[in-house]
Order: structure tokens, then sequence, then C-alpha cells
């Protein structure tokens, strides 16, 4: 089961992976991620999900969105690094120390052999912590970058528009640091055991846009292992919040409109996405590829 990790790296901890470069564009790949154009109160706004490692040949995206993106004045974003104290908070939630199990030992220690330099340099941080790292090396070497997530490059190319947020990445790090002991050695585990074709997975369904299958990886393998609570506070609760947070922003007068909301795609996929907790404040929303979006 890769849910929870994949969750974590790609969907959940933007604070961690938006690494802001300038980036050069160079290819257009032909990907169709959740996006979609809603309607509020007069107002319009896009939503785009995203993953937060990517390659340089995933830019410029979709015509769509790329044109979507250049008509809004301002971004919104799960959290922007760039105004948190980030050693700060990884003194604060990265570096409990909880006693590691006999497995995670053995796991560990297998894993270690051959990269002992890399495993002491993350061995005092709390397990959650260290599975990211795991995770996010693993990803590495399969040819992805947090310099490339989708939120990193067009935080980078925003310009002079406002970036809201609707978390922040001291939530996103305390959300984590919350769940107990086995579910974060668990996180370790996954992190370290999870097939690479498992990996890609999530990667090739958001590039396809295939919600059905982005929707079954994030949340249904979970629920299928009765991690009901882990879907709950790293999906379900997030989405209804960030609904709230778009619906603020779109009726205040303060705001920049048009707005471009960004959020992982986990957050737009499934039964309980974000788009279903905008339906009762009388949001309209509608999938940007089956539909004409202006």
């Amino acid at each position: 089961m890769i849910a929870t990790s994949v969750v974590r790296c790609l969907f959940s901890l933007a604070g961690l992976s938006l690494l802001f470069v300038s980036v050069t564009i160079q290819a257009a790949p032909d990907d169709k991620p959740p996006f979609y154009q809603i309607s509020y109160q007069g107002q319009t706004a896009y939503l785009l999900g995203s993953i937060h490692i990517g390659q340089q040949n995933f830019f410029p995206l979709a015509k769509q969105v790329e044109q979507a993106f250049q008509q809004s004045a301002a971004l919104v974003v799960e959290a922007d690094v760039r105004g948190a104290n980030v050693p700060a908070l990884l003194a604060k939630y990265g570096s409990k120390k909880i006693p590691i199990d006999a497995k995670t030992e053995t796991v560990l220690s297998q894993y270690c052999q051959d990269k002992q330099q890399f495993c002491t340099s993350i061995e005092n941080y709390a397990p959650w912590l260290q599975s990211m790292q795991l995770s996010i090396g693993r990803y590495a070497a399969l040819g992805y970058s947090g310099l490339y997530g989708v939120d990193s490059v067009l935080v980078s190319q925003a310009g002079n528009r406002p970036v809201y947020e609707l978390e922040s990445t001291e939530f996103q790090f305390n959300l984590l640091s919350s769940f107990d002991a086995d579910t974060q050695w668990n996180m370790v585990r996954e992190a370290i055991e999870a097939p690479d074709s498992d990996m890609l997975k999530l990667i090739a369904a958001w590039r396809s846009g295939d919600e059905t299958e982005l929707a079954d990886l994030m949340e249904g393998e979970m629920l299928r292992d009765g991690e009901t609570q882990m879907v709950e506070k790293m999906l379900w609760d997030r989405n209804k919040t960030m609904a709230q947070g778009i619906v603020d922003l779109m009726q205040s007068s303060k705001t920049m409109q048009p707005l471009f909301v960004v959020v992982g795609a986990g957050h737009l996929v499934g039964k309980k996405s974000v788009q279903s907790y905008l339906q009762p404040f009388g949001v309209k929303t509608k999938n940007c590829w089956q539909h004409t979006c202006n």
C-alpha cells in the first residue's frame, strides 16, 4: 500500500517541496490534470490539481491551463513557503524523537547498508520527516524533483500577482507531526518498500487525467486498509477547509480577481473533493476537459 507516503510527498507537503527557482521552459506535454472552472457570486476562478514534484518536460502546462493562469490576477496555493521560517518549523515539528519499533528498525537497517551517510543525516528527524526525505530521494532517483512541482513553478511565475494561502506551511508540519508513532513509522516503511512501479502510478494518473485512478490511489487503498482516520485528516477535513477558504477569497472585496487556485490533485477527486464541498455554497463547477471554459 503506497497511499500514505505518496499523499505526503506529492499532495500534502507543499511547504517542503516548493523550492523556488527560475525555470527554463522547453517542452509542452499533452497532460490533462484535474482542471475546473468555478463560478460564485459573479466571480470566476480556476482550480488546478497539481503534484508537488515533476520534471522539466511537464511545462508549459496544457494550453487551456496556461491561458487561464496568464489571465488570472492572483494565485492561490495550499502553502507559500516563502513566508515561513522553515528552520524554526523543522525544529518545532520535525525533530521529535520517537522510539523505533523492531519491524521498522529491521527495514531501515537493510535499506541503510549502502546509504549510511544519507541515513545518518536523517536519523534525528521525526519519523514523518524521515519518510518524506526517503520518498523525495526515491523520486529523485526516478528523475522527479520538487524544483518542477506544479505549485513551485507557478509561484515562481506569479510575478507581481499576490499569492494567497489556503493553509500554511506550519499547518502542514503540525498535521503530519500529529500522527501517532505507529502511523509515522508505517510511513517510513512504505517510503522504503513501495515498488517503483507503484510510485509512478500516481504521476501517470495525474498526467492522463484519470480521476478515477487518482481517487483510488489517494483514498481507496487507505480505506480498504482501514485507515479512515488518515483519509479524514489528510484529505476530507482539509478539502472542507479549502472549499471554505476559496469561497471566502472569492467573495472578499480585498481579493484580486480572477483567482487561479492550485492544490494537490488528490483534493479534487473522490466523493468528498473540494468541489463537493463548494456545492453547498452555491458554487458552480465545470470540468474544463469536458466543457468549454472561458
